[in-house]
Parts: C-alpha cells; sequence; structure tokens
C-alpha cells in the first residue's frame, strides 16, 4: 500500500481529502491450535506413502525387502471457499485472490470456489458438498449469520476447521472470523456523509436516509449498529429513515425513489451500506435532478468512478484480497497447531474524490 496514513476515530469535524488507513484492531482472544487433529487433515491430500527398501543392512544377510510407510504431512492443503454471489465485485476479487492463491502453490490445485448465487440453500449444498470432498479448510462469507448454521455444525462434525470470512455465523465453532471492522465502517461511512453535507451547507441539523443491506446477515446488523453509533453521538445527524435495499443497486433505486417522493427536499444525505445500493441511490436522485451527497462501503470500480464528477461521494473500502490470504494464512497456521486470533481485522481506506485516480490505480489497473 503507497503512502496512506492511519486512521485515528474520526472527530465531529471530520477531515477529509486524504487516504485514511484504519488502525488494525486486535483480535479479541486467541484460540489454541488442535494439535491433536490439525495433522491428519481428513486423509487425502494431507498424508503421503513412502516406501523404504532395505538391503540386508540388519545382519541377517537375507537381502529381503521391507516396505516401510511413513506419514507425510503438508502445508499446502486443499481448501473450499463459499461466498454469496458474485453480483457483487467485493466477491469476484475473492474469488481473483482465491485463483492466485492456488495458481502460486499457496493452497492446493484441487481447492474449490463456490458461487451461492444469493440462495441460502445452494450455499449450505455448496458447503455439504466441500465437506463430502474432505478438503481440509473451509472459508465461508455467510449469506446469512443463520442460514449456515447447521452446515457449518457438519463441518465440525467432520473435524474441518472453519475460517469466517467478511460475514460471520451465528453458531457453530469457527477457528477465526477475519472481516473488516463492519460496525467501524458503517459509522466512519456515515460520518463522511456528514462531513459532505456540513461542505454543502450550513445547518443545525441534517437529514440522513440509510439503505441497509441483507436482513439478517452480520454484515448489516453490524453497518447498521455503526451507522446508529454516527446518528448517537452527532447532535447534528437526523435519522430520516431506514430501509433495506438487499445490497441491490435496482432494489436501492426503486427504494430511492420511493423515499424522494416522500421527503423530497428534506433529504440532506445517504448512507448505503454498500456501494451497489449507492449506485442505486445516485441514479435516482439524478433522474429526480437532486444533488445530494452519498457514501458507501465496499470501494467497487463503478462507484469510486463516479466521485470524478462529485465532490460529495465517498465510500470505505475494504481490501477482500487481503481477507482471502489472511483467511488462508489463518486456516494454514491452525492446521500446523498453531495459535491464531479469533478474529483478525483488515484495515479500511476513506476514498473520495481527491484519491479516487490513485486508488482506481492501484486496485483496478
Amino acid at each position: 500500500m503507497r503512502g496512506f496514513e492511519p486512521c485515528e476515530c474520526m472527530p465531529r469535524d471530520i477531515p477529509r481529502r486524504r487516504f485514511i488507513r484504519t488502525s488494525a484492531i486486535a483480535g479479541t482472544a486467541l484460540i489454541a491450535g488442535c494439535g491433536g487433529d490439525g495433522g491428519d487433515g481428513g486423509g487425502d491430500g494431507a498424508t503421503g506413502t513412502t516406501e523404504t527398501t532395505g538391503d540386508g543392512g540388519d545382519g541377517d544377510g537375507d537381502g529381503g525387502t521391507e516396505t516401510e510407510e511413513t506419514t507425510q504431512s503438508t502445508d499446502v492443503p486443499s481448501v473450499a471457499l463459499s461466498v454469496p454471489s458474485l453480483e457483487f465485485t467485493f466477491f469476484a476479487r475473492m474469488q481473483n485472490a482465491f485463483d492466485a492463491a492456488k495458481s502460486e502453490g499457496t493452497i492446493a490445485s484441487d481447492s474449490t470456489f463456490y458461487d451461492a448465487g444469493n440462495s441460502q440453500s445452494t450455499q449450505v449444498s455448496d458447503v455439504e458438498t466441500a465437506i463430502s470432498n474432505e478438503v481440509d479448510l473451509l472459508l465461508i462469507s455467510a449469506l446469512t449469520a443463520e442460514g449456515v448454521i447447521s452446515a457449518i455444525q457438519q463441518a465440525n462434525d467432520a473435524g474441518i476447521p472453519v475460517v469466517a470470512i467478511d460475514r460471520n455465523v451465528a453458531e457453530g465453532d469457527t477457528v477465526s472470523y477475519v472481516a473488516s471492522d463492519n460496525v467501524q465502517l458503517g459509522r466512519r461511512s456515515t460520518e463522511l456523509c456528514l462531513g459532505f453535507m456540513q461542505e454543502m451547507a450550513e445547518k443545525d441539523t441534517y437529514n440522513v436516509l440509510q439503505l441497509e443491506g441483507t436482513p439478517g446477515a452480520s454484515v448489516t446488523n453490524d453497518r447498521g449498529e455503526g451507522f446508529s453509533n454516527a446518528v448517537s453521538n452527532n447532535d447534528s445527524l437526523n435519522r430520516l429513515a431506514s430501509q433495506t435495499g438487499e445490497f441491490s443497486t435496482q432494489n436501492a433505486l426503486n427504494v430511492m425513489e420511493d423515499f424522494i417522493t416522500q421527503y423530497g427536499d428534506e433529504i440532506d444525505g445517504v448512507f448505503c451500506q454498500n456501494d451497489l445500493m449507492a449506485l442505486g441511490a445516485h441514479r435516482a436522485l439524478q433522474n429526480a435532478n437532486m444533488s445530494v451527497p452519498v457514501t458507501g462501503i465496499d470501494g467497487t470500480e463503478a462507484w469510486v468512478q463516479l466521485f470524478s464528477d462529485n465532490q460529495y461521494y465517498g465510500t470505505i473500502a475494504q481490501l477482500p484480497e487481503e481477507m482471502v490470504n489472511t483467511a488462508i494464512e489463518t486456516g494454514k497456521a491452525h492446521l500446523a497447531g498453531e495459535d491464531v486470533q479469533e478474529t483478525v481485522v483488515i484495515d479500511g481506506l476513506e476514498v473520495t474524490q481527491d484519491n479516487a485516480a490513485d486508488y482506481l490505480g492501484q486496485y483496478f489497473g
């Protein structure tokens, strides 16, 4: 990463026009690696057999042969990664990182990526397939926190370590949770929106809308909590309304059109829990000839490209590539019997008009 400044908690009068990198948050606890079962890895892919031929070295002079089997561990595990949907660029970037790990030999060549297509039943089925294939390590970004409980339990029963990535699970044993601090992302994006609103007009109170993600997803809950924290901590912020846009551009467009009809000029700003919904909000506002600050989360290419035409658009960008690589490293460390962090937080980057070109060049150039 080039020259990004460390991020501190954003004050009420928010400084912007800088690349901001959040400070990593230490894991909340350490989990001891299961040395007793970390070495067998489920059989195939974790062991190898060699033959050693004797030639009378023990002094019996019969020249007989003896076959000896020894078990060799490997540090290149077979891994499965399941994500909610490749409809989201964020998860497509995860797939690219996963494929790169296979090409580089970081994980086994038979490692498998699963796209749930936004279907909870498909994700559960994909995880069950991975379990039946006896993978050494399961990485999962849950469509909903509750919907994968049975699948996680099956992985636990099969002795397959699970690392949650980006989205957490409600129940079941996981080795680690690798993600951004979504509460912090929600707060920072809302405060970024507040800063834009303050630049556009001087008011005592600013009315902000929230477009929420998939109901029940841990990321939705966490980013919503961050939004609520920002509103509670800033007397000048007023929550005008919140409604789900399902993390979808089209759904967000429809919701935003309804908001415009209902609230009109009362709307001072819009916080979206992801960039795809920010795109939908932008289109609705553009159609209504309204100029309103909009902020999102994720750092998708299509959304950031719009920043060149609007200084009051922004996002808090996540780094899915780093999430995948860190999740793989964490899982491999656990398989090797090492202690790993229960929670690993990946930094987020504040992106505005001033650094959009640099960001796009680094991650999409």
